[in-house]
C-alpha cells in the first residue's frame, strides 16, 4: 500500500512507553494503526502537520501567561512588587510541581493544589522581602543564560552526566544573582525582560506545536536526547532574545526612566512613620488647663522672685513709719490676678 502524503496526513500519536530511545512507537494514520522506528515518527511529527487539538484550560493558561509575559517584558521594573510576586510564585509554583510530578506519589490534581500552595508562599516571600525577590529574579536570568549556552553545546557536542547541566545551570543562577543583588535595577529590568520573553514564546509555542521546544528546553537541562527542531521551532526560539531586548530597551528609556524602587520603599516607610505619629498625637492626653496655667505662672514667679505670704508682708508694714506704710500697700485678693508676674501668693481656682 502506498505512504500516504505527509502534508495531508491527519494523525495522532501516542508513544507505547515515554522513554524517546525506545524501538517502536505506535501511531494512528487516517484509519490505519502501523509501528514506526523513532527516526520516521520525528519526521512525521516534525514539520508536515501541526495539531490543533487545543486543550481549554491549557489554553486558557497559556492566553494568561502571555499576558503575564508582556506585563514582565515591558513594564517589569515599573510594576515592581507585582513582579516580585509572579516571580516567586512562578518559581516555587513550577519547581514544587516538577518535583511532584517525578515522585508521582498523588494524583496530578493533587500536585497542581500543592504547587498553588508552594507558589502563593513564595510569592509572599519575595514580594514583602525585597532581598528574596531580587535574588530569585537574577537566579531565574542566570538559569535562562544557562539554558541558550546548553542548546548552543548541544549543537557541537552531547552531554554524557546529567552533572554538567546541573553545573551550569546552578552556578549560572547564583552568579547571576549575587550579580542583580549588586546592580539592582539594572538587573531587575534584564531579569523581567528574559522571563517575560520566555513565558511569551512558551504560550505561542503551545498553540504552534503542543510545547515541543519547551521539552527540547527540558531535555537539555537533563541531558537527554531529543528529536530534532524544525524550522519554525528556531523561529520561536529567536523571538525570545529579540523580545527580551527590545523590553530591556523600553524599560530603561520609557516605562522604567525616573523611577526607583528604593524610593517606593522609603516612601511607604515614611506614610507609615507619620500615620504611627499621628496615633501618637491622638491618643495624648489632654492637660488640665487650670495646672497648664499655674505652672506657667508659678515658673515666671520664680524667676523674677521667691514667693512671699501675705503675712510677712503686714509684719514688714507694721513695723515702718506712717510714710513709708502708705508707700508700700500690701497685696489685696483684687490684685492677685492669674496673669500677674508680680511675686504674690498664687492661687488656684477651684474646678
Amino acid at each position: 500500500m502506498a505512504e500516504p502524503e505527509l502534508s495531508s496526513l491527519e494523525f495522532d500519536a501516542r508513544l507505547k512507553h515515554p522513554d524517546m530511545t525506545s524501538e517502536a512507537y505506535t501511531v494512528l494514520m487516517l484509519n490505519m494503526t502501523t509501528t514506526l522506528s523513532p527516526g520516521k515518527l520525528w519526521n512525521i511529527t516534525s514539520c508536515d502537520v501541526i495539531n490543533t487539538n487545543y486543550d481549554i484550560p491549557t489554553s486558557v493558561t497559556c492566553a494568561i501567561c502571555f499576558l503575564f509575559g508582556i506585563l514582565y517584558t515591558f513594564f517589569g521594573y515599573r510594576c515592581f512588587k507585582m513582579v516580585m510576586f509572579l516571580t516567586g510564585f512562578l518559581f516555587g509554583a513550577i519547581l514544587v510541581y516538577l518535583i511532584c510530578m517525578e515522585e508521582r506519589t498523588f494524583t496530578p490534581l493533587i500536585n497542581a493544589g500543592i504547587a498553588l500552595g508552594a507558589g502563593i508562599l513564595c510569592g509572599l516571600l519575595t514580594m514583602l522581602v525585597q532581598y528574596v525577590g531580587l535574588f530569585i529574579t537574577g537566579f531565574n536570568l542566570g538559569v535562562s543564560v544557562a539554558v541558550c549556552v546548553l542548546i548552543l553545546l548541544e549543537q557541537f557536542i552531547h552531554p554524557q552526566t546529567l552533572w554538567i547541566p546541573i553545573g551550569v545551570l546552578v552556578g549560572t543562577g547564583i552568579i547571576f544573582a549575587l550579580v542583580t543583588l549588586r546592580f539592582q535595577k539594572a538587573g531587575t529590568i534584564l531579569g523581567s525582560s528574559v522571563f517575560g520573553g520566555i513565558l511569551m514564546i512558551s504560550c505561542i509555542d503551545y498553540f504552534i506545536e503542543q510545547f515541543m521546544l519547551m521539552f527540547y528546553l527540558k531535555d537539555r537541562c537533563k541531558a537527554e536526547l531529543s528529536p530534532p527542531l524544525c524550522w519554525y521551532t528556531w523561529v520561536i526560539l529567536g523571538c525570545w532574545p529579540f523580545c527580551s531586548f527590545v523590553g530591556a530597551v523600553t524599560q530603561w528609556k520609557i516605562t522604567g526612566k525616573g523611577f526607583n524602587h528604593r524610593n517606593v520603599m522609603q516612601n511607604r516607610r515614611c506614610r507609615e512613620f507619620r500615620l504611627k505619629r499621628a496615633a501618637r498625637t491622638k491618643e495624648k492626653p489632654r492637660e488640665n488647663p487650670h495646672q497648664s496655667r499655674y505652672r506657667h505662672l508659678y515658673k515666671v514667679r520664680r524667676v523674677n522672685g521667691d514667693v512671699l505670704s501675705q503675712n510677712y508682708f503686714q509684719t514688714v508694714q507694721s513695723k515702718l513709719s506712717p510714710s513709708l506704710r502708705r508707700m508700700t500697700p500690701v497685696p489685696t485678693d483684687a490684685a492677685l490676678e492669674p496673669e500677674s508676674t508680680n511675686t504674690t501668693l498664687t492661687q488656684i481656682p477651684e474646678v
